[in-house]
């Protein structure tokens, strides 16, 4: 016991000297723990009464599910993009996309660069298969207004186009993988130089073994010859002589002109990105595939090695392909982690708005409605919405020519 009493004494006079040496730290810890008393919260769970106080708490700016009460509607300002130069492609999703240039551009009553409609092409929506644009293939703009939209198939080139179109033009093109380009042209164009000379049941083989056989003089006439490279304007000399240098030149002018080119393989990925340059509405991309072929076999036109074949053939396709492949994946990395969270959102209100244009709107009325989101307003699609959608391309150029110009002939 003796022990234990002197142990105590020993313990407690320890105790006091430490105390008088750090009154000071012990009473500092004092007054912090009574200041963070009053700031935190009570721990009971009644403290968060409703959805609003927990979000408020958690301070979730950026949460898709952020609670919201009352009137959100709010005055929208239009700091939309109207100037656009699409250069339509053929074969390459570019029916497609050129949809979505015409309905925004029916919808905002814009100008459109459009061919006279009897032309030596025979189709309404041509400009030109082998020239880019001027005064004979084309219309003047109607008395007091400006071209504001262009959209249809035309060569490009860089002083032609801007002769026609404001100096703010957004520049937009599109390509597709070169050899899916290759065989898709079989498919559907059936080009008579080739066809009418090959008759194997693989016809790209035939071809591929001697393309120069076959192919027209000029590639402006030939849809198997780099055609992608030629609507973007590559000069004739650069395709016929394959000549690196030259091609890295083409390419390099042509980055240098267009603000985006869209990749078919990657087509909702550029669409979204084109939504974000030209500050358009989820709304204003909205598409439904068009142009597709059915009871396409395409394997039956190639052998095991026509691929590799036609890389060596169609050198300036894909020097473009390539390049602006890996330039778009560089441009959506440059817009930040939420591109994946929008480009999730717009792929939803796609199929929604897919099936809902293939239901039965028109009978009973219904619209779509589509919450505003952190890219874009909220918006409503209609049946009406559902039709200009729907509409192909012919008849849709059709009636942009009889609002402009007030005939579909002239």
């Amino acid at each position: 016991m003796d022990i234990l009493n002197r142990t105590s004494v020993k313990m407690i006079k320890v105790l006091q000297l430490f105390v008088k040496r750090n009154y000071q730290l012990i009473l500092v810890a004092i007054v912090l723990f009574a200041v963070l008393s009053i700031k935190l919260p009570p721990s009971s769970s009644q403290y968060y009464r409703t959805p609003e106080d927990l979000y408020r708490q958690l301070q979730l700016e950026h949460s898709p599910f952020k609670v919201v009460s009352g009137d959100t509607s709010e005055e929208v300002k239009d700091n939309r993009r109207y100037h656009v130069a699409f250069l339509k492609v053929h074969k390459s999703g570019s029916t497609t996309a050129q949809n979505i240039f015409l309905r925004f551009g029916w919808g905002q009553n814009l100008t459109f660069v459009l061919p006279p409609a009897h032309n030596m092409f025979r189709y309404p929506n041509i400009i030109s298969l082998r020239e880019s644009l001027h005064a004979n293939n084309t219309l003047p703009p109607p008395r007091g207004k400006h071209f504001e939209m262009l959209c249809n198939h035309v060569i490009y080139n860089r002083d032609a186009f801007r002769s026609f179109m404001p100096n703010d033009t957004f520049y937009v093109g599109i390509l597709r993988e070169p050899y899916e380009f290759f065989k898709s042209t079989l498919n559907y164009l059936k080009p008579g130089y080739l066809y009418n000379k090959i008759k194997t049941n693989i016809p790209a083989s035939d071809y591929l073994k001697n393309p120069l056989r076959y192919e027209p003089k000029s590639a402006v006439f030939s849809f198997t010859n780099n055609r992608m490279a030629v609507e973007f304007g590559c000069p004739e000399d650069v395709v016929k002589s394959g000549d690196k240098m030259k091609i890295v030149e083409f390419v390099k002018n042509v980055d240098d002109d267009f603000n985006l080119v869209i990749i078919a393989e990657q087509f909702e990925e550029s669409i979204v990105l084109m939504r974000r340059y030209l500050r358009w509405s989820t709304k204003d991309i909205l598409y439904l595939d068009k142009n597709i072929a059915k009871h396409k076999n395409e394997t039956k036109l190639v052998g095991p090695y026509d691929r590799q074949m036609y890389k060596r053939w169609a050198k300036v396709d894909y020097a473009l392909y390539e390049h602006f492949f890996k330039k778009l994946r560089d441009q959506i990395r440059e817009e930040g982690y939420d591109f994946d969270d929008e480009l999730l959102h717009f792929k939803e209100i796609r199929k929604m708005t897919s099936e809902f244009c293939g239901g039965d709107a028109k009978k009973t009325g219904a619209k779509l409605v589509v919450q505003k989101s952190k890219w874009s307003i909220g918006f409503e699609v209609t049946s009406e919405d559902c039709d200009l959608l729907k509409t192909p391309e012919i008849p849709f150029v059709q009636n942009i020519r009889q609002r402009q110009y007030g005939s579909r002939d002239i």
